[in-house]
């Protein structure tokens, strides 16, 4: 009877390491982003720049409780980016440049 239980516990094992082999396994080879993906190319706004835009966007939009986050952001001209902003209620789009002078807030 070990030797039953033994042969179950093998088989056991054995299907367990196949499976977590091939769970490792990658069988895509193309590792380029699609076009719709996120961020898949183009220049987005730092970090910073983009929490000022959601900042200010919830003072000048007077949000309730100041959940406003960054979505996106992409250049708008130059030194400057645009930064698409949503909050419960709405959408709005800043416009932020480099130095993190906001130089307009308007809902979307």
């Amino acid at each position: 009877m070990n030797m039953i239980v033994s042969r179950k516990f093998v088989a056991l094992l054995a299907a367990g390491l196949g499976l977590s082999v091939v769970a490792g396994c990658n069988t895509s080879s193309n590792q380029t982003p699609t076009a719709g993906a996120v961020r898949s190319s183009g220049e987005t706004a730092p970090t910073d720049l983009q929490l000022l835009c959601a900042s200010k966007t919830a003072e000048e939009l007077k949000v309730t409780g100041g959940n406003v986050l960054p979505v996106s952001s992409m250049p708008s001209g130059e030194n400057a980016y645009q930064v698409n902003l949503t909050f419960d209620g709405g959408q709005a789009v800043c416009i932020i440049d480099e130095t993190g002078t906001v130089q307009s807030i308007s809902p979307a």
